[in-house]
């Protein structure tokens, strides 16, 4: 068993330990979220990236042509299907989907840049995504942190759901069982966070607290 010493305020830290403290805290953080549909990740992201200034999202690469209200390196990183593909070959992104004929994924470089500037990168993806790019992720960041949201209540994300009325009942229908099903996919994670009705803020805090505590984790 490892032995652990504990220090009070009175005592001298050791310098070795000091010097790790020091680093620790100029640490960036890859702060990976997802959870089911309706259950709140845009609002969540939208309001870590309000409250704390160190945060980024991480804009992801996309082959499809630009709409004029997108910005380039903010939107997405616009490229063309052959640079895209040339960025497959080179292994570049941890994970890449091709949907309804363009590509998009999460390149490795452009994590591997903001965590050394020292910014705390949140990327935003679905369960499935979670499940491909976890082992690869976590290899290569060891301070990363993979956090579900959640709901205790079903009838919550079904409710979300209609509000948007863009689904027919059919297809609102199948996107609950899905979410029911990604919810259930929990185990993929470090840590799973409640996102209540009207608790926003109390998510925010939990997110952000688990972010403090992965800068500060022991990697051995």
């Amino acid at each position: 068993m490892r032995d652990i010493l504990l220090f009070t305020m009175e005592e001298h830290i050791p310098e070795d330990v000091g010097l790790e403290l020091s680093r620790a805290k100029k640490r960036g953080v890859l702060l990976v979220v997802s959870g089911p549909s309706g259950v709140g990740k845009d609002s969540v992201m939208l309001e870590l990236l309000a409250k704390y200034p160190k945060m980024q999202k991480l804009v992801t690469t996309n082959s499809r042509p630009k709409r004029e209200e997108e910005q380039d390196g903010f939107d997405y990183h616009f490229v063309s299907r052959e640079e895209f593909e040339k960025l497959i070959a080179e292994e570049a992104f941890f994970e890449w989907v091709e949907y309804r004929g363009h590509y998009r994924g999460g390149q490795k470089r452009h994590v591997q840049e903001a965590l050394d500037s020292g910014k705390d990168v949140i990327w935003r993806i679905d369960v499935r995504g979670v499940m491909n790019i976890r082992a690869k992720v976590k290899e290569m960041f060891p301070h990363s942190a993979f956090v579900m949201l959640a709901v205790s209540d079903p009838d919550i994300l079904k409710k979300r759901m209609e509000e948007r009325a863009s689904e027919t009942q059919a297809d609102l229908e199948w996107s609950v069982d899905m979410a029911m099903w990604e919810q259930r996919q929990w185990h993929h994670f470090d840590f799973v966070v409640h996102n209540e009705e009207n608790k926003l803020d109390e998510t925010v805090s939990a997110v952000a607290n688990i972010v403090e505590a992965t800068r500060m984790k022991v990697v051995v």
